[in-house]
């Protein structure tokens, strides 16, 4: 399967696994800090105010850095009740129109997102909390995971209308992973 990757397909697996990579580190981190802010309250009295603050920080992190990662794994919830009895070249062309739109969604969180992270940052807009964090961090990841989540659909629009078309087989169950299932 490798061999038959472009640039751009190889180029995205890296980019997504690093991205999905530093989520799970964000995953773990946010685990650790939780349970030392549960240690030092029960055992020591003594809470730890901003576990809460970084916590709700890295849950937004970790759904854009995971996004991508997870569509290209065909991991996304997915209901397959009317496309379970079609032939494979017409499922194909229904989950090309649907990956049409998350495409555009993909095109709406980074533009909006962009917009939005350069205006916090113009402005110097803070989160008001015990850290004050500049919000353009913040937000930062939501135009950085909607290129990549665009990209990704993109690259399954044209692979189901490839076999929409009939220039490619489907292989197997339509998709890599739905073999695995």
């Amino acid at each position: 399967m490798d061999e038959k990757k472009g640039k751009l397909d190889r180029c995205l697996d890296i980019i997504n696994g690093t991205m999905a990579a530093i989520g799970a580190l964000c995953v773990i981190f946010m685990m650790l800090a939780i349970s030392y802010a549960v240690i030092l309250r029960y055992l020591w009295g003594e809470p730890v105010a901003w576990v809460v603050e970084i916590s709700s920080y890295l849950m937004l992190y970790i759904t854009f850095l995971g996004t991508a990662w997870l569509l290209r794994r065909d991991g996304h919830v997915e209901v397959d009740l009317f496309l379970g009895n079609v032939k494979p070249r017409t499922r194909a062309g229904f989950k090309a129109v649907t990956y049409i739109g998350g495409a555009v969604v993909g095109f709406v969180l980074a533009w909006k997102g962009l917009l939005v992270t350069l205006d916090s940052y113009q402005r110097g807009v803070t989160v008001i909390g015990i850290l004050n964090t500049p919000q353009f961090l913040l937000v930062g990841i939501i135009p950085v995971g909607g290129v990549l989540l665009l990209l990704e659909f993109i690259l399954k629009v044209y692979r189901f209308i490839r076999i929409a078309l009939g220039k490619d087989a489907p292989a197997g169950p339509l998709s890599e992973n739905e073999a695995v299932r």
